[in-house]
């Protein structure tokens, strides 16, 4: 490991000795942005609670949702969910603000999600966001806790801005992402369990879309079947609940995000794709589709490079996650809560391994990336988040790549001199 290190070193890849993010200024930031959320969310609550009425009230508002549709389920009507009108009464009755913000929520997730969610329908709104946000984000820190390799990882783990996003917008993907990241924890040693939990990714299915390429890449086939099993169990079970009217308006809608979003009536300035980005900078339809088709591809690729080929497991991991956000055109800032998982995998294996150059900085950036996108983007008209993803996608097939070399070194120095021998 020494040898290696040093050998980085000549090459001009090893990072000053004295850098300027210690560990001593990554435990300071990290201290000082969890108060700052503290401070942030007690101000927004004791607001909530003082007004019915305002817009103080719509913390955690897209959780209104899952609870409404959850409600309507128990009452014997799921297809409702996918009725605006009545959804909106719902939604309404829950949060009175809505009404004076807008609009509503559409519930746009097929059968799978309705069936995990509708216990909430036994709670109050209150009652039941506080149930799904501590049920979930313990999900999010046991699979952060089963990653971070490195003491003190926990601070800038739950400092992580992006799990601040999620608790804001009340959304579910402290839920998605710890999922797909407990999964990657278990793929190696138990693959049935691991391919059980990525079935049940699938609750949001372009999430789940690049999970089967990998394993298929890994050959490994117990959890790519039991990936199999889970999801279509779990859909399955969906149905047999909710009935098969269900599963057909789930379909018929299926194509309200993207209506939604080519009509200009969803935030492009909270979508984090290349379809954003270019339509941000006044990119037509086509365009915006071809380039982030462009993009797709390569994030694809880069699952391909990295799981067909022998490589160490975090940056393997690494690469699976981030390229999950570069798939679909439609994914919004929440969804970063994925990147938490992908700083922790790479810090681990820079301190193990040794930083190279503009690492830190890359990881500081992309731990900066939820925040810098509620509180940039807007005011500069530039969709910088995807550059971000893919920029990491770059450094993990880089670290692969070399790793790659130095692996297979040993193997040629040897093949030299045999042949010196011989001669």
């Amino acid at each position: 490991m020494r040898m290696m290190r040093a050998a980085a070193a000549v090459d001009g890849e090893q990072e000053p000795r004295e850098h300027w993010l210690n560990s001593e200024r990554v435990r300071l930031y990290s201290a000082v942005a969890l108060l700052a959320y503290a401070i942030f969310f007690s101000i927004w609550i004791w607001r909530a609670c003082l007004s019915s009425q305002g817009h103080a009230s719509l913390f955690g508002g897209d959780f209104v949702a899952f609870w409404s549709a959850a409600q309507l389920a128990m009452n014997g009507n799921p297809t409702g969910a996918y009725d605006d009108a009545t959804l909106r009464l719902v939604e309404i009755a829950a949060m009175p603000a809505l009404a004076s913000a807008g609009g509503t929520l559409p519930w746009l997730y097929p059968p799978s999600f309705l069936l995990l969610v509708s216990p909430l329908a036994l709670l109050s709104f209150g009652a039941a966001y506080g149930a799904f946000l501590g049920t979930t984000g313990a999900l999010y820190l046991w699979a952060g806790s089963r990653i971070a390799s490195w003491r003190g990882a926990w601070l800038p783990g739950m400092a992580f801005p992006g799990i601040a996003v999620v608790c804001a917008t009340g959304q579910n993907a402290l839920l998605t992402a710890g999922l797909a990241a407990l999964s990657l924890t278990m793929v190696r040693r138990h693959p049935v369990a691991a391919g059980l939990v990525m079935g049940i990714l699938t609750i949001k299915p372009h999430l789940a879309l690049l999970f089967p390429l990998a394993l298929v890449c890994a050959r490994a086939w117990k959890a790519l079947a039991a990936m199999m099993v889970s999801s279509v169990t779990l859909l399955a079970l969906s149905v047999l609940v909710f009935g098969t009217e269900y599963l057909f308006s789930f379909l018929g809608n299926a194509d309200m995000a993207r209506l939604a979003v080519e009509g200009g009536e969803a935030k492009l300035v909270r979508m984090l794709t290349a379809f954003a980005l270019v339509r941000l900078l006044g990119g037509n339809l086509a365009l915006s589709y071809g380039v982030h088709a462009i993009v797709a591809g390569i994030a694809a690729g880069v699952v391909i490079y990295a799981w067909c080929r022998p490589a160490s497991f975090p940056l393997r991991a690494s690469a699976l996650m981030a390229a999950t956000l570069m798939l679909s055109p439609y994914l919004y800032d929440y969804d970063l809560a994925f990147l938490g998982f992908v700083i922790l995998w790479l810090a681990g294996y820079a301190i193990e391994r040794g930083w190279v150059r503009w690492e830190k900085e890359l990881l500081l950036v992309l731990w900066l990336t939820p925040l810098l996108g509620l509180l940039v983007v807007q005011e500069i008209g530039f969709q910088f988040m995807p550059l971000s993803i893919l920029a990491t996608l770059f450094h993990v097939v880089r670290r692969i790549r070399t790793e790659r070399a130095q692996n297979a070194e040993p193997c040629h120095n040897k093949e030299t001199r045999v042949g010196g021998g011989g001669s």
